[in-house]
């Protein structure tokens, strides 16, 4: 494992779990893109948020019988997993996006991991602390204020805000030294959610 550098918020460090180096999680699913081979489009983004909503709807600690309540969660998953992977595959200076989804004791945890430049690193560890040290739907109504005042102005941490305020989501990021590449830190953004049963 890379050196950590920094964890903020709930990083779960221990996940997936491992018992005699056996994963232990009911069920983990990753995908890997290279952005560095090929353009990752948006739309491949979403196809992959999808995907994952579709497939953990119908995995048993996820399954519902009530039609409502399996919409409700594709609609959440495939937002946060859209969420993360969009900010991967934007901000990523590395070979690859790894994107991993699991559940694990009654909670459903997503996983994205990019490299990013290093100069950028310091910089993005007190916005995620600030995302975090205030109320999330204060935040976001501050935010959105000030995206319709000023929509050059390009304001950021709107999905995050999202994500906490209406699903909520408990996020967590890990900045880590990667080996060989001084210029670059890994950076790993976790979503954790409650999956709720009827």
């Amino acid at each position: 494992m890379n050196e950590c550098i920094d964890c903020i918020g709930d990083f779960r460090d221990d996940w997936p779990s491992t018992k005699g180096g056996v994963r232990v999680s009911v069920v983990c699913v990753s995908v890997v893109f290279y952005p560095a081979d090929f353009a990752v489009r948006w739309s491949q983004c979403s196809a992959t948020a999808d995907f994952f909503a579709e497939y953990f709807a119908a995995v048993e600690a996820c399954r519902s019988d009530d039609p409502a309540a399996r919409d409700e969660f594709i609609g959440t998953l495939s937002y946060v997993v859209n969420e993360l992977v969009e900010n991967a595959v934007k901000f990523s200076v590395g070979e690859t996006v790894e994107v991993t989804v699991g559940v694990e004791d009654g909670e459903l945890i997503v996983m994205a991991a990019n490299q990013i430049l290093a100069t950028t690193a310091t910089p993005l560890i007190e916005k995620f602390r600030e995302l975090l040290a205030g109320d999330p739907q204060e935040l976001l109504f501050a935010r959105v204020e000030a995206n319709a005042d000023d929509p050059e102005a390009g304001v950021s941490g709107l999905g995050f805000l999202t994500m906490m305020s209406d699903y909520a989501a408990r996020l967590g990021w890990r900045f880590a030294a990667v080996p060989d590449n001084p210029h670059n830190v890994l950076l790993t953004t976790m979503a954790r959610l409650e999956v709720r049963k009827p």
